[in-house]
C-alpha cells in the first residue's frame, strides 16, 4: 500500500476534509455529495467515486459494502489500520470498533479452522446502545400507562 505524500487537487482536498471531519463514522457517496453541494462545491458523483478509489489505494480511506442492498461507505483512516464494524439492525448505524480481543478470535479462526479473516470486512449485527435505551424507555412508558 502506498502511503507516501501525494498531491491533492482542490476537489480532493474538500472530499478528504469531509471524511476527516466525519471521524469514525462511515459515510456514503450521497452524503459526501450532499455536504459538498451544501458548502457550495460543484463536484460530480463520478469525481467523488474516482477520488475515493484513489484515497483507498493510497491507504487514506477504508471502503466497506455493508450488505448487498446498499452502496459502499467510506471512513478516513489515515495511517491507522481499520477496525471491525458493529451494525445496528434497528437504526442502521455502523460503529467502528478496535478491540485487542478480536486478534485472539482471528488467530483462533486461522489456527483451528484454517481460515484467515479479513478484519477490514468483519461486521457484527445487533442493536446499538441508543436503540436499546429507546426500547427500554418505550417499555417503561408502556408499563406506566397500564
Amino acid at each position: 500500500m502506498n502511503r507516501g505524500k501525494h498531491y491533492h487537487t482542490k476537489q480532493q482536498k474538500v472530499i478528504l476534509e469531509y471524511l476527516i471531519n466525519s471521524g469514525e463514522h462511515y459515510v456514503s457517496v450521497s452524503q459526501i455529495a450532499a455536504h459538498l453541494k451544501q458548502q457550495g462545491h460543484s463536484v460530480g458523483l463520478t469525481t467523488i467515486y474516482r477520488q475515493l478509489d484513489k484515497f483507498e489505494q493510497e491507504g487514506l480511506v477504508h471502503k466497506i459494502v455493508p450488505d448487498g442492498n446498499s452502496g459502499a461507505h467510506y471512513q478516513y483512516t489515515g495511517e491507522e489500520a481499520g477496525s471491525f464494524l458493529l451494525k445496528c439492525e434497528d437504526c442502521g448505524e455502523m460503529i467502528p470498533m478496535a478491540c485487542s480481543h478480536m486478534d485472539e478470535l482471528y488467530e483462533h479462526v486461522l489456527e483451528e479452522h484454517s481460515f484467515q479473516v479479513n478484519p477490514h470486512r468483519t461486521m457484527f449485527y445487533g442493536i446499538c446502545n441508543n436503540c436499546m435505551c429507546n426500547k427500554k424507555r418505550k417499555g417503561n412508558d408502556h408499563d406506566q400507562q397500564i
